[in-house]
């Protein structure tokens, strides 16, 4: 490569990105050493100070390391993957594939580990032990889906969040922060505006007649499962006319949602995840109920399931390569940059109507006290 001049903001970028090739093409190997400033004047033809620049540029971008006193060593390109959800989630399978596909892009080497145990509290321990893992391997940075359902998922996931912070990784979250809202944490979070959604979906049930709605909710459910709860709740609140309850159950306890039935006659349900509102479709329907003629459903997640139920379910769409894409983004700029601030990065998740909430619509839609766009 020819030096087109010897001031910094023409040359080191050049330089700095033909050696960041090299590494991820694996020319240089994770902690092997790097070519001096001396020798990166060699072999680009540059000066002292654009060479000196470029070695900077790559510390800042973080592809290398040096410490004072000793050579200069490539970054671990590693990185770390921990997904309880992928036991029970189709979406966090779509997210994991997305993240495989970037990593690859950017030159990074994925580790993870499969954490299919039916039990949610091993599946905590799974996490914590592949955590440990990747800190002793000092990974270049780690993304992370807090642990849930268990009675200590709070606790378990400070934990892992510490090891990380301690080791200096960088670790950003995904779908929900390892504190329970309104709290924050110090890491970067993505995924959607899970309360946003559930106002959307609840908008969307009274505009067609539902006026008795209740939330299917699983005992120690997720914080971003609560946020929607929380959404749908709300917009319920200041809805005259309207009325929700909670059925805190599982999908297929008919002898529970039976109890609920009678006692308090829905006429629509929202389901934390599509896939358990397939199965409340199914203990329903063993209960003499049809949708949507009876009961309205919608879901949230828009995988496979959702489209291919009879009838097909009313969901809102989690934007899975999105949100690999953005994590991945969010990752190399935090490498780059350790000092931002936490940051929230939601994405849009869009209300997918189809046939389980296509009753036919009361004259003229109802109104919340808020205006809806």
């Amino acid at each position: 490569m020819r030096e087109l001049s010897s001031k910094p903001h023409t040359g080191y970028v050049e330089v700095s990105d033909a050696l960041s090739a090299d590494i991820r093409s694996g020319r240089y190997a994770p902690y092997s050493p790097f070519p001096s400033v001396t020798a990166i004047m060699r072999r680009f033809g540059v000066s002292r100070v654009t060479a000196s620049h470029a070695m900077a540029e790559l510390k800042r971008r973080g592809v290398v390391v040096g410490l004072p006193g000793a050579a200069t060593t490539v970054r671990n390109r590693t990185v770390g993957l921990i997904f309880p959800g992928i036991a029970y989630a189709e979406s966090f399978q779509q997210i994991m594939a997305g993240l495989a596909r970037c990593c690859q892009r950017e030159g990074w080497k994925m580790a993870f580990a499969e954490a299919f145990s039916d039990d949610p509290r091993k599946r905590a321990q799974e996490a914590r032990t592949l955590a440990e893992t990747f800190v002793h391997q000092h990974v270049v940075g780690a993304i992370f889906q807090p642990v849930s359902l268990t009675d200590d998922a709070v606790e378990t996931n400070r934990r892992i969040a510490s090891g990380f912070e301690k080791a200096g990784i960088p670790l950003i979250l995904l779908d929900n922060d390892i504190v329970p809202p309104p709290e924050r944490s110090a890491h970067d979070l993505v995924g959607v505006n899970n309360f946003e959604a559930g106002r959307r979906i609840a908008a969307h049930l009274v505009d067609v007649g539902a006026r008795r709605v209740s939330f299917l909710l699983h005992r120690n459910a997720a914080p971003s499962v609560k946020l929607r709860r929380d959404g749908v709740a709300t917009l319920l609140a200041d809805t005259p006319g309207v009325a929700f309850r909670d059925l805190v159950s599982e999908p297929d306890d008919t002898v529970a949602v039976s109890r609920f039935l009678r006692a308090w006659r829905p006429d629509a349900f929202v389901c934390a995840n599509d896939k358990s509102a397939a199965i409340l479709m199914h203990s329903l329907r063993a209960l003499g109920r049809r949708i949507p003629e009876d009961i309205l459903m919608a879901g949230f997640d828009n995988i496979q399931i959702a489209y291919v139920t009879t009838p097909s379910l009313t969901t809102v769409r989690q934007p899975c390569a999105e949100i690999a894409e953005t994590a991945i983004k969010a990752l190399a700029e935090r490498i780059a940059n350790p000092s931002l601030l936490p940051r929230e990065i939601f994405l849009p998740a869009p209300l997918v109507v189809r046939e389980s909430t296509k009753r036919n619509a009361l004259p003229g839609k109802h109104r919340t006290k808020e205006k809806r766009k």
